[in-house]
């Protein structure tokens, strides 16, 4: 099978550098790669809905499609199922009435098995079609109200991160055998370990921007490419209802009714900034120390606190800092990354009480992983950017800021509580050719020395650049 950036370069639809960067954004955002082309902008959700068609040789569901979707076919799958398969039927077609479903990637045989089994037809009566990711997860949340993390919602603000400035050619020894505390200059990776002051009280007036102000500029028109005039698999769909396209990338409020156009306003990630509201999220247990490896999670949201304890002698992970910091910059993947750092963190930093790895995505930072010592859950945060705070000075100036509990904006004050502690908010930049692209939010005890989580955010910054150079491969 070919690989779907392969797939889009060939069709003429993007080029080699704007496959890399979405490439190297996937290091850090997660998700798949045709989430991080769309969020780049670089592509439109009904053109990589075609492509993954061709790619797997299955009719595309576009945005047409899910325009005439039957509510009551639609109901008679469970929650649990289609968030489990990552799927949702559409409509019956034809004189045989067969039922189209949509997912993310083809169906196992089983999968199919059990779609047809709750709607009630025989597996040969499913005409199974694909769709962008971010597609199906806001039908998930439109239909069956299953709410997607952060992650999967629009960053307010304009996206100006630009993968190709960063300087990720290090070679492999250069990364896996230096010790944690010599200098990192020749991997291109800057941090500022300078510290600032209390950060000056926030005011408490936030402008409250419309949704409308904040859409983005619609796709430009051109030439339709070869994938888009001949979508693999597309005459299986041919004979739905068509009308006018949908906003490709509005996230609507939950159905009512049948009657919904599936035109609804946007919806943008809600964060610590905006008007209080009661924020929703389902409680995940902590697992206790000793419990297992860490497993690997799938995108950014609510986690749930996972502890290793490490036996004398195991060659996992170290029983040093410097042997820590030395298997997070071998990592072989984003989430290895993540939990290592925390795992880190918990043991080698005694003094942080609690902390949360925050990711940079266009105008605010998503928690990513995190822990706190006192076995409170984590909530699925994200810090805006574009207002003071200590997260936003740290992303700004590439520097680690704290301040007190006294001296807390009213921004930093919610992320203290996100937290589940108390003591004073630090936040230790993550960052690669003096980018930052993810931080470190702690609260501590007073006063704590932070050499080692600067250390530690050192050397995730290497495991992120060497990532995004194989990445780029």
């Amino acid at each position: 099978m070919a690989r779907l950036g392969e797939l889009l370069v060939a069709s003429g639809l993007l080029t080699t550098e704007q496959v890399e960067q979405a490439l190297r954004a996937q290091v850090m955002w997660g998700a798949r790669l045709g989430t991080n082309l769309i969020e780049l902008g670089f592509i439109d959700l009904d053109q990589l809905s075609t492509a993954l068609g061709q790619q797997h040789s299955m009719p595309a569901a576009l945005a047409r499609h899910f325009e005439k979707v039957d509510r009551e076919l639609q109901l008679l799958l469970s929650p649990d199922v289609a968030h489990k398969l990552t799927c949702v039927p559409l409509m019956r077609v034809g004189s045989e009435r067969k039922v189209v479903i949509a997912s993310c990637s083809p169906l196992t045989a089983k999968g199919l098995a059990i779609v047809a089994d709750e709607l009630c037809v025989d597996p040969r009566e499913i005409i199974a079609s694909v769709a962008a990711e971010l597609r199906i997860r806001y039908q998930l949340e439109r239909v069956f109200g299953i709410q997607r993390p952060s992650r999967f919602m629009r960053s307010p603000g304009e996206n100006r991160q630009s993968f190709h400035e960063l300087e990720v050619d290090v070679e492999d020894s250069d990364v896996d055998l230096q010790p944690y505390n010599e200098s990192l200059d020749d991997l291109s990776i800057d941090v500022d370990l300078g510290h600032s002051g209390a950060v000056p009280a926030v005011e408490e007036h936030v402008e409250q921007l419309d949704d409308d102000d904040l859409m983005l500029e619609p796709t430009r028109e051109r030439a339709p490419t070869d994938v888009e005039a001949h979508p693999a698999g597309a005459l299986a769909l041919d004979d739905l209802p068509l009308s006018e396209p949908a906003d490709d990338l509005a996230v609507p409020t939950l159905v009512e009714d049948d009657n919904s156009s599936g035109k609804e306003r946007r919806k943008y990630a809600r964060t610590l900034g905006d008007a209080p509201v009661e924020r929703q999220s389902i409680p995940i247990p902590i697992i206790p120390v000793g419990s297992g490896p860490i497993p690997s999670a799938g995108a950014l949201g609510r986690i749930a606190i996972r502890r290793v304890k490490k036996q004398a002698g195991d060659a996992g992970d170290g029983n040093t800092l410097g042997e820590a910091t030395r298997s997070i910059r071998r990592a072989t993947d984003r989430d290895k990354v993540a939990a290592l750092v925390i795992e880190a963190l918990f043991r080698f930093a005694p003094s942080c009480h609690a902390a949360t790895m925050l990711v940079v995505r266009g105008g605010m930072a998503t928690s990513w992983r995190g822990f706190c010592r006192s076995g409170a859950p984590e909530a699925d945060v994200a810090v805006p950017l574009d207002q003071p705070g200590l997260v936003p000075r740290a992303s700004h100036r590439n520097a680690t800021t704290r301040a007190p509990m006294s001296d807390l904006g009213p921004i930093d004050q919610l992320l203290l509580a996100s937290l589940g502690a108390t003591g004073e908010l630090c936040v230790v930049p993550v960052s690669i050719s003096g980018h930052v692209l993810c931080v470190i939010a702690m609260v501590t005890e007073p006063d704590a020395q932070l050499g080692t989580a600067e250390s530690i955010a050192v050397a995730a910054g290497a495991a992120f650049a060497r990532l995004m150079r194989d990445a780029s491969r």
